[in-house]
């Protein structure tokens, strides 16, 4: 009998593998392999749904211009000269490097008396009058050139590489076609750009006095964000109750969180939702705030 139903698999695994030959046939002689890479999903007028990676991060270091010449004078054995202005133009002695704090004698007029400078210990371009106290700097992850803020909104500020020469802009040019970038302002309906969002908002800040009552202030004591995304995914994603999703935690991840507290994150998440919910019009707002309403109604 044992046997019987052992030959019976074989053989029935042998029929689908044939019929798996036959469909991987088929598919290769009538469907066009080549036309999958050309799907609408690799349209370009998908681009402005799909989100770009994130930026090349690098914090503003305060430089001192006798450090540099000092060093300059280690590595290369001879002292960094002054600027020698032979054209007969000046500089203003209030002008300094604002990176490293280099004075006028060291500073070069970079465009003919039109506002813009570089420094000759450090090597920073500047224009009249800027001062780089910038904490964080964001330079595109395709070309490493700096980021230009082209939008500034209520909660987030738009970045944008304005390289024309960055690989990830000249390969989604490629793909539009010739005939869209003939029309008048053809490029704008496409996002081509890298772009990032710099969200300006204190999710994790909030005012203890203005949270509702058993709402978690988001000062992590015990658990943390992770845990808190958790929460909110099971018992609002999932619809789980709050004593399910507490049993979850426990039987999946090994966390025991009370339901309690899980109510806490939700009536806490309601309020960081609330000035999204606020500047929203139309229908989204109407949804929202329904679903927002539901949470604190727990």
């Amino acid at each position: 009998m044992l046997t019987d139903i052992i030959l019976y698999l074989l053989q029935l695994i042998q029929y689908l593998y044939q019929q798996n030959c036959w469909l991987l046939n088929f598919i290769c002689r009538y469907i066009p392999l080549r036309q999958w890479a050309f799907d609408d999903s690799h349209s370009p007028k998908y681009q402005k749904f799909k989100t770009d990676e994130l930026p090349v991060i690098k914090t503003f270091i305060k430089q001192d211009w006798q450090f540099l010449l000092k060093y300059y004078e280690w590595k290369y054995h001879k002292f960094l000269k002054p600027v020698q202005r032979r054209n007969g133009r000046t500089i203003s002695e209030d002008i300094c490097c604002p990176v490293c704090g280099a004075p006028h004698h060291y500073i070069y007029d970079n465009n003919g008396n039109n506002g813009q400078y570089q420094c000759k210990v450090c090597g920073q371009t500047f224009s009249s009058g800027e001062h780089t106290t910038t904490p964080l700097r964001f330079f595109c992850p395709h070309c490493s050139h700096s980021l230009v803020a082209i939008k500034d909104r209520s909660f987030f500020r738009v970045h944008k590489c304005i390289n024309p020469k960055c690989p990830y802009y000249l390969h989604n040019l490629d793909n539009v076609d010739p005939e869209h970038l003939k029309e008048y302002f053809g490029k704008n309906k496409y996002k081509l750009h890298y772009i990032y969002r710099e969200f300006t908002v204190g999710f994790f800040k909030m005012d203890i006095s203005s949270l509702p009552k058993n709402a978690s202030s988001l000062k992590f004591t015990k658990h943390n964000s992770h845990i808190m995304s958790l929460c909110l995914t099971f018992h609002i994603n999932l619809g789980l109750s709050l004593r399910k999703t507490s049993q979850a935690l426990k039987d999946l991840y090994d966390i025991s969180i009370s339901h309690q507290q899980i109510a806490n994150y939700c009536k806490t998440a309601a309020m960081v939702v609330k000035p999204f919910v606020d500047n929203m019009p139309g229908k989204w707002q109407l949804l929202i705030y329904l679903g927002q309403q539901t949470i604190l109604q727990m």
